[in-house]
C-alpha cells in the first residue's frame, strides 16, 4: 500500500523586538502570565511529536493547527488539497481528519514522505484518500492537473526558496480557489524587499538542494510583508491575515516567531478561471 501512495547572511532583529520577547518570557517565568499549553488536535495523534525534529512541540503544533486548519475548515472539508513541502505529513493528515476529500503531498525528502504514509496508515486513513510524492516541489507541481486542486497549503516553505514568483506562478496555473500560506518574513523593513540568506541543506527543516557553487548550502529568500503582499496581488490574489494576537494564546512557548511578527499566516483567494465571466 505504501508504494502506491509514494510517488551567509543572517537576518537581523531589532532591539525593540528582542526586548518585547524578553519581557514576555520574563513575565511567564514570574507567573504574571499563564504559560500553560492548551490541549489540541495533535494530542490525539501523538505520533507526530516524534516523526520529525522540526517544530514538533505540542504547543506549537496545536496552535498552528488552530490557525491553519481549524480556522479554515470551510476551505478544506470535501475539498482536494495540495500540500507543498508536506514534511512528515502532519498537515496533510490534519486536512484529511478535517474532512478533505483527497490530499496530494509533495515532499523533497523521501524519508519524510515515507513517514507520512506510515503515520496515515497507523491512524487508519484509507490509502485512496491521499498520495505523497517524493521529489522537488517545482518539478512535481508541474505534474498536478490543472483544475484538480481546490486549496493549496504552503506551510513553512515559502521562505526556503529564492523563487517566490515562480512558485506563485505554478500555484496560480493550477487554478485553485484558495492558498493557505504560512511563512517567515523580514520584519525589519516596510520596503518591498527580499532578504537573501544561506541555509544548510543537511538540516531537516531546510531546503533540500544546495547551490552549484556551494552544494552544502541553499540560497533562500525571506520577503518583507510588503514584498509578500505585492507578489500575491500581482497574481490576482486577495488575502487576509490570521491574527495571532487575538487567538486566545496565553502561553507563547515555542511561538516567538508569531508573537514577534516575523512569521505570518494568511488565506489568499482568487476567482478561478471557471468562475470568471466569459468575455
Amino acid at each position: 500500500m505504501a508504494a502506491r501512495n509514494l510517488q551567509i547572511t543572517r537576518l537581523g532583529s531589532s532591539v525593540r523586538r528582542r526586548a518585547a520577547l524578553w519581557l514576555g518570557r520574563a513575565s511567564e517565568k514570574m507567573g504574571l502570565t499563564s504559560s500553560e499549553a492548551r490541549p489540541g488536535f495533535f494530542d490525539q495523534y501523538p505520533r507526530f511529536y516524534s516523526t520529525s525534529i522540526v517544530n514538533a512541540s505540542p504547543e506549537r503544533l496545536n496552535e498552528r493547527y488552530r490557525a491553519l486548519i481549524g480556522s479554515n475548515e470551510q476551505l478544506i472539508r470535501e475539498k482536494t488539497i495540495l500540500d507543498l513541502a508536506a514534511h512528515d505529513g502532519r498537515w496533510s493528515f490534519a486536512a484529511l481528519k478535517a474532512g478533505a476529500r483527497h490530499v496530494t503531498g509533495i515532499e523533497g525528502r523521501s524519508n519524510l514522505a515515507e513517514s507520512a504514509i506510515a503515520t496515515a496508515q497507523a491512524y487508519g486513513i484509507g490509502g485512496e484518500r491521499y498520495r505523497f510524492i517524493a521529489g522537488d516541489v517545482f518539478d512535481q507541481i508541474e505534474l498536478v492537473q490543472t483544475n484538480s486542486i481546490d486549496t493549496v497549503f504552503c506551510f513553512g516553505f515559502f521562505y526556503h526558496t529564492p523563487h517566490h514568483m515562480l512558485l506563485l506562478s505554478k500555484i496560480t496555473q493550477l487554478n485553485p480557489k484558495h492558498l493557505i500560506l504560512d511563512t517567515a518574513i523580514d520584519p525589519s523593513t516596510t520596503d518591498c524587499v527580499i532578504r537573501l540568506l544561506k541555509e544548510k541543506v543537511a538540516a531537516e527543516g531546510n531546503s533540500v538542494v544546495g547551490q552549484p557553487g556551494d552544494p552544502l548550502h541553499a540560497l533562500v529568500g525571506r520577503p518583507s510583508r510588503s514584498a509578500l503582499e505585492t507578489m500575491l496581488t500581482s497574481f490576482g490574489w486577495s488575502f487576509s491575515y490570521y491574527d495571532w494576537h487575538r487567538a486566545g494564546i496565553k502561553g507563547w512557548h515555542d511561538l516567538d516567531d508569531y508573537r514577534g511578527g516575523w512569521r505570518v499566516s494568511l488565506v489568499a483567494s482568487r476567482r478561478s478561471s471557471e468562475d470568471s465571466p466569459s468575455a
